[in-house]
């Protein structure tokens, strides 16, 4: 390769990074900026819970599948008004049916129901799972708690995790001898779309709820809830 065309070649080759950072560019702030992430969590007694499980059987006869289902949803539905779970609480999903091969050619038919029922009697909860759980047919228990405020806490949660983005940010800030500007970005998650390739990504989350209770199945003491908030700010 001639040395002239070895120039000509890397002066092509730094336009077109020059030309790819400018367009990578595109959007971001002309002032100079700092991107901080907060995050604020509380643990709170749970004063709601929800309960999921599926009832199902099984049966050659399609017909006297689909009666012996209606017998178990009744009795499922009796036991959860039974524990003062009221009907605008329960959620009946449509019946599912499929066929089982049995083998030689023989095949059964399955059918089922989903209930998702919240109670708001905790007191009810132990007594409750114990009895689904005993009872025949009914499979897939699961259970999660909440609180009837959740939407009130979730955002005071908010507010908090932003004054604490806010407040790592200033300190940021002042560590190089600058001030926090205004904000000019936000996001609950990540701000990839905002400023990467050029900001750390943080991952933002929101929990709510426990995992299924094993053994005894008792009410947690308490449930964690938490707000994660990223944000970008211009620096004076």
């Amino acid at each position: 390769m001639k040395l002239s065309t070895f120039f000509l070649t890397v002066a092509l080759c730094a336009a077109s990074a020059t030309c790819s950072a400018q367009a990578a560019g595109i959007g971001m702030p002309s002032q100079p900026f700092v991107s901080s992430g907060g995050k604020a969590e509380l643990w709170m007694r749970p004063d709601i819970g929800e309960v999921k499980f599926e009832a199902g059987v099984q049966h050659a006869d399609a017909a006297t599948a689909a009666a012996q289902l209606q017998e178990l949803s009744a009795s499922a539905l009796q036991l959860l008004a039974d524990h003062g779970i009221e009907a605008a609480d329960i959620e009946a999903h449509e019946v599912e049916k499929k066929t089982v091969p049995l083998g030689e050619g023989q095949q059964a038919y399955s059918v089922g129901r989903i209930f998702i029922a919240r109670l708001r009697d905790l007191a009810q909860w132990p007594s409750l799972i114990e009895k689904l759980v005993e009872m025949d047919h009914v499979t897939n228990v699961s259970s999660t708690f909440d609180r009837t405020d959740s939407d009130d806490i979730n955002t005071q949660l908010m507010s908090a995790a932003a004054d604490d983005a806010r407040s790592k940010g200033g300190a940021l800030a002042k560590a190089f001898g600058r001030k926090l500007g205004p904000v000019i970005a936000i996001a609950r998650g990540p701000l990839a779309k905002v400023g990467a390739p050029f900001i750390d990504l943080q991952r933002g989350k929101e929990s709510r709820g426990t995992s299924p209770q094993q053994g005894k199945y008792l009410v947690p003491d308490s449930i964690a809830y938490s707000q994660t908030v990223n944000a970008i700010f211009l620096l004076k």
